[in-house]
């Protein structure tokens, strides 16, 4: 025997896979501490490589050049010690497997010794069980990189391991006499002979089933390994079927395998680069029945045998055995289908109602999916599938009051009263916190679906019991079809969703999806996306519109309002983005934008010695937000203005009776100095009272009674009181809308302190305010007021529509 075959048991890339997982590991994991360790051990590799190939030629041409042969019998040892040396190096370099890898190569160095030692000693068979150590140490490496995969090997790895086991030494013991017969060696030196292949098979039936067991993903490291186990498994076999049948000749064209197969082990022991990325196995490789069964075949074609042809004893007895491990083996597996199972079924279950969850329901509408499209592929025409998505109105109320425990026992009641609702064939989820969803199969029609909604609304009115008290829940269902509503099922789910909502606001608490609502309600959303983007993009700008004092003519203030200059659409007033932004959660960032844009605004007037007073509107949503009052304080402090050059118009949804937290805010803004303005006052359901207890410095009067002023008796008599109202409190009254001179006279004969309007000026942008301003400097300081009629009167006739106000 030339040399004990070598074995790296199975590697992987440090960090890279842990089961089926594949995190991304850093680039320092991968490579070797050092640069030049690193270049070394690849320069070692490929130089072994290089005198790989030249034993070949050497031992191909030793009957003509008796130097080669000579030369062959020290390039052999020196490759493997090479090989082993890298290994050494990689251990070196790197902790990672640094155990694992260290006892490969001690594996590696045995054999390699051996070698080395031969051309002066020979064979040195006396120590073969000094030799056979190498496969304690390589078996234990393969188990310390097996357990960087797992934390607890599995018992499928133990189970095919005794398999291989049992067939191979099925095999040797069979092997045994032939060979003992055909050398002529004594049975302890047979035995040790036979135990090197009886190794490397073992070694080998390992590593397969340990990739078995990992799912056969296969990276370069992993061919490496399985390369060389091979290679070592076919040179030993040939071996010694060489040394039976005396047709052994040293330097074989199979004692290569024995250097390349080291080789090979030495560039499995560091990684390849990430880019080289994880492949998956090839497809006849995929599962992990090729190692059982091909341990099967060999152990029952043994028994088979021993019927015909007599057996050795031991032989029969380790086939027997091999065939309970077998069955202990598919034992596991059953028990492993039936865990998957298991967990495959609780993946697919709301663990609250025991319903099917969003899982299952995506999973049978992707199904749908496949099978609608085939139908479709086939010319065949189909109707169905169709969703039911209904959500409780209620439950939000009902959780946050009466507790979680509370509203998960309502949950569950729902979820059997929609079990008894819904037809056998339905698929009945628990989708989201309070959202059931119910797929029908193909074929449902509209009038179907709506008579299991009508069901489900029915069955959700009787009251239920939580928490001993006795909680009311309605239901808004949602309905679509495909392909009514849809061109494929796995939409179904959005086109329910859309027309859900839809349903709260129907008396019969359900809605049929509506492809023209949704178009339009794609179409806000699209705005909205558009709006905030030009808020990014400062595509949001300022008109600003004077209130005008009506005892001097001056300007009292300005009004800063919001225009969009849309890239496409041009410029656009507040109303035509206002309640897209207020349905998209934007007025908190708008209300920023535009208090930055005024407030800079009014720093450049008061740098240029004009100190302008500016207002900006501010929404009730806007009031209730906790960190508005910090941030108006910033932007006043970024833009170095004054809080009394600021005057923030609300509207008088303030004043009611369930404003609480917008009258903090709104205190809290006057504490800093801020003016405040009740904006279109007299429109809504204001509360005199809530009024009474509140500082306001401007009552403003809505439009619609100025219009009508000067031939509506009654709209005299509330602009009267309001006047009166506003002055009793301590406030100025200030009319908005004021579009001609008969108006504007008639407000001052009334007591009306400020005016606003077209009569004075429209809406300018900053630069033409500034025109307009200049264009009479009487304006910015008290003027007679025939000189404010005579503006009024050039500017009246030309006075369009009232401006929309942000």
């Amino acid at each position: 025997m030339q040399s004990a075959p070598t074995r790296a048991p199975h590697g992987e890339p440090d960090g890279q896979l842990r089961q089926a997982d594949a995190p991304s590991t850093p680039t320092s994991e991968l490579t070797f501490a050092s640069d030049r360790r690193r270049r070394t051990a690849r320069t070692v590799v490929a130089a072994s490589a290089l005198g790989l190939i030249g034993y070949v030629a050497a031992t191909a041409q030793r009957s003509n050049v008796p130097a080669f042969a000579h030369a062959a019998e020290w390039v052999y040892p020196l490759l493997m010690l090479a090989a082993a040396g890298a290994v050494a190096a990689r251990t070196w370099s790197r902790r990672e497997e640094r155990l694992a890898w260290s006892l490969i190569c001690g594996g590696m160095l045995i054999p390699a010794v051996r070698n080395a030692l031969y051309p002066a000693f020979g064979s040195l068979n006396d120590l073969r069980p000094v030799w056979l150590l190498a496969y304690p140490l390589l078996f234990a490496g393969l188990l310390l990189l097996l357990r960087t995969r797992f934390v607890r090997l599995p018992a499928a790895v133990w189970a095919d391991a005794l398999i291989a086991a049992c067939a191979a030494g099925a095999l040797a013991v069979i092997a045994f006499e032939p060979y003992q017969a055909a050398t002529g060696s004594d049975p302890t030196a047979a035995a040790l002979a036979l135990a090197f292949p009886v190794g490397d098979l073992v070694l080998v039936a390992v590593a397969v089933c340990a990739l078995s067991v990992l799912g056969w993903r296969i990276d370069r490291r992993w061919a490496l390994l399985l390369a060389g186990f091979v290679c070592y498994a076919v040179a030993d076999v040939l071996f010694m079927v060489g040394l039976a049948d005396g047709s052994y000749l040293r330097g074989s064209w199979f004692d290569a395998l024995r250097p390349g197969a080291a080789l090979l082990l030495a560039a499995a022991s560091w990684p390849a680069p990430v880019g080289a990325g994880l492949r998956r196995s090839p497809r006849w490789l995929r599962g992990n029945g090729i190692p059982q069964l091909s341990g099967t075949v060999v152990l029952v074609g043994l028994l088979v045998l021993g019927h015909e042809t007599p057996l050795p004893r031991l032989a029969v007895l380790l086939a027997a055995a091999g065939l309970l491990a077998v069955t202990a083996r598919l034992a596991l597996s059953f028990r492993e289908v039936g865990k998957l199972a298991d967990s495959h079924r609780d993946a697919m279950t709301d663990d609250l109602t025991s319903l099917a969850n969003r899982r299952a329901m995506s999973t049978a509408l992707t199904a749908a999916s496949f099978d609608h499209g085939a139908t479709a592929r086939a010319g065949v025409t189909t109707v169905g599938p169709g969703l039911l998505l209904l959500d409780l109105d209620e439950f939000k109320e009902i959780n946050d009051s009466l507790g979680h425990q509370a509203g998960d026992r309502l949950l569950c009641q729902v979820a059997e009263r929609l079990s008894r609702a819904v037809r056998p064939d339905d698929l009945l989820a628990r989708v989201g916190g309070d959202e059931f969803a119910v797929l029908f199969p193909p074929g449902i029609e509209l009038a179907d679906a709506h008579a299991v909604a009508s069901r489900i609304v029915e069955a959700l009115q009787a009251p239920f019991d939580v928490a001993n008290m006795t909680v009311h829940v309605h239901a808004s269902v949602g309905i679509a079809l495909c392909p009514q509503h849809c061109a494929h099922p796995e939409d179904l789910l959005q086109c329910a969703d859309v027309a859900m909502y839809l349903a709260k606001g129907s008396a019969t608490q359900i809605a049929v999806y509506d492809v023209v609502r949704d178009s339009q309600r794609a179409d806000e959303w699209q705005i909205v996306e558009d709006l905030r983007t030009a808020m990014a993009e400062g595509q949001l700008v300022c008109h600003y519109q004077p209130k005008i004092r009506a005892d001097d003519g001056g300007v009292h203030s300005v009004e800063a309002l919001v225009r969009w200059q849309h890239p496409t659409r041009g410029l656009l007033a507040p109303d035509q983005f206002l309640p897209y932004a207020e349905r998209g959660g934007l007025m908190r960032p708008l209300a920023t934008t535009v208090l930055n844009l005024a407030l800079a605004q009014a720093r450049s007037w008061r740098d240029r010695g004009v100190d302008m007073t500016v207002a900006v509107n501010l929404s009730v949503t806007n009031l209730v937000d906790v960190d508005l009052v910090d941030r108006i304080g910033g932007l006043l402090r970024a833009h170095g203005v004054p809080a009394h050059a600021l005057i923030l118009e609300i509207t008088e949804g303030v004043l009611s009776s369930d404003g609480r937290r917008s009258r903090d805010v709104v205190a809290a803004l006057q504490d800093l100095g801020i003016g405040l303005s009740i904006d279109d006052f007299g429109t809504g359901w204001s509360s005199l009272a809530r009024l009474h207890e509140m500082t306001v410095d401007e009552l403003k009067l809505d439009g619609i009674f100025v219009a009508r002023l000067t031939e509506d008796a009654r709209s005299v008599a509330i602009v009267r009181s309001t006047v009166a109202l506003a002055h009793s409190l301590g406030a100025s009254l200030v009319a908005e809308g004021v579009e001609d001179v008969e108006t504007l006279k008639a407000l001052r004969q009334y007591g009306c302190d400020i005016t606003q309007g077209f009569v004075h000026c429209p809406p300018l942008p900053a630069d033409e305010f500034d025109l307009w301003l200049g264009a009479s400097p009487g304006r910015q300081s008290p003027a007679s007021q025939g000189a404010i009629l005579r503006s009024a009167s050039s500017m009246s006739d030309a006075a369009p529509a009232k401006d929309s106000r942000t």
